[in-house]
């Protein structure tokens, strides 16, 4: 375990890092100047003002601000050429001496040259920042995509769900069910189509904890007990009135499976999606560890394990100076020079992809959620539907609402997919 003086190192190299946040400029003092109460009131204020402050912002604004000075640069060079251009022509009709032109000339081939290095150089810059912000994106991705809170609720939420359509559950099936088996034992043995109705109720009773309750097998038990009805005599009297209670609430909750069977549908179809994007954003992800030298362990420990966002963005941050010094080393080399910028750009537009992706997919998610929430509306009017039913629909209410807020707080489906058409775009 980390020493209390290994925790303080940690967050002071933190601190040193969140200085460059103009609302703590005012607060940096030489550290021979700090008490201890100091040091964690400053800790403390930075966590809060750095939480805001994303590291994706951050590059997005160091990439706009160097672009802009480059553009800048290109701006004074072009009047500087313009300048010594309209020189040069006008010493030839003045007949200037050799020696004015030749310095003019030599001015102009400068101008010219350091032209070609920022038009180079902007490409590089502009690449090198998006490839750090692909990076920092594809750790966000990696985040969101396995909310663990997320999971809990919905697990809550589906498991109270799936009681809805356990027939067995319901006191009006159940006793009615008590007294029909009484009656098929003393009275319906014998016969044929009595005893297809009750292997049909047998089933449904024990398999609807298991499967979905609607189909042929409740269709033929609805029209079994049904056409039962007609034929029983004064004296069954217990079966005859429990029985349209009972079709009552078989009928109302087979409509209710069958419909919450085709939501069901699609969110098996997202689980498969997301799982698929899950993979393939973990392979990029190492992928990318593996090329610009980012220790993985590392990242398992300070990036997925880290319970704190600003300890995360810490982590963020240290990949991007890693992917900053790897890519210097690699425009150094004369054998990687410029090769890079292929690569990293096809890193950019696989995380752009990824992200929209999940933007897509989240979408779906949020429809899913407001499916569900509609079906719960729709059939949770005591008027209508039997109140034993309509009890354990508006139960739903309160774990649905937890699955909404915490899938809110957890996903954003409309700014991942603002967000990805204009994540590499210089902002003006």
């Amino acid at each position: 375990m980390a020493s209390f003086r290994d925790v303080l190192d940690s967050h002071l190299d933190l601190l040193y890092f969140r200085m460059r946040i103009p609302s703590i400029n005012q607060l940096i003092i030489p550290m021979k100047k700090f008490n201890f109460l100091v040091i964690l009131t400053l800790l403390a204020f930075s966590q809060i003002s750095f939480a805001q402050t994303e590291i994706s912002e951050q590059i997005k604004t160091d990439r706009d601000n160097q672009l802009k000075e480059l553009n800048e640069k290109l701006k004074t060079n072009e009047e500087l050429v313009n300048k010594l251009t309209e020189k040069i022509a006008a010493a030839d009709s003045k007949n200037a001496s050799d020696k004015d032109k030749i310095v003019d000339l030599e001015k102009l081939q400068l101008a010219l040259d350091n032209r070609l290095k920022i038009l180079e150089e902007a490409p590089k810059t502009k690449i090198n920042l998006n490839g750090q912000l692909a990076f920092t994106e594809l750790l966000s991705i990696q985040r969101d995509i396995q909310p663990v809170e997320l999971f809990l609720t919905s697990q809550s939420f589906f498991d109270q769900l799936g009681n809805i359509g356990k027939i067995q559950q319901y006191k009006s099936f159940t006793s009615w069910k008590n007294e029909f088996d009484k009656w098929y034992a003393k009275e319906g043995q014998n016969d044929a189509m009595v005893g297809v109705l009750q292997n049909s109720i047998s089933l449904i009773s024990t398999a609807s904890a298991a499967v979905p309750l609607y189909g042929t097998m409740v269709n033929t038990a609805i029209s079994g007990v049904t056409s039962l009805v007609g034929t029983l005599s004064k004296k069954e009297k217990e079966l005859y009135e429990r029985s349209p209670e009972m079709l009552r609430i078989l009928t109302v909750t087979s409509q209710f499976e069958q419909q919450k069977s085709i939501i069901d549908h699609e969110w098996v179809l997202i689980n498969k999606e997301l799982e698929q994007l899950q993979k393939e954003n973990t392979q990029l992800l190492e992928e990318q560890m593996a090329y610009f030298g980012i220790d993985k362990n590392r990242y398992q420990n300070r990036y997925l394990n880290a319970t704190l966002d600003a300890d995360r963005e810490f982590f963020k941050n240290e990949c991007r100076k890693a992917i900053s010094e790897k890519i210097a080393l690699l425009e150094k080399s004369q054998e990687t020079r410029g090769k890079w910028l292929g690569q990293v750009e096809t890193y950019m537009y696989k995380v752009q992809s990824l992200r929209l992706r999940f933007g897509q997919l989240t979408t779906r998610m949020q429809a899913n959620i407001e499916q569900y929430e509609h079906l719960i509306r729709l059939y949770s009017d005591a008027t209508k539907f039997p109140v034993e039913f309509t009890a354990k629909i508006t139960a739903l209410n309160n774990p649905l609402n937890n699955l909404k807020n915490k899938f809110y707080s957890s996903f954003n489906p409309a700014k991942y997919i603002e967000d990805s058409a204009v994540m590499y775009i210089e902002r003006q």
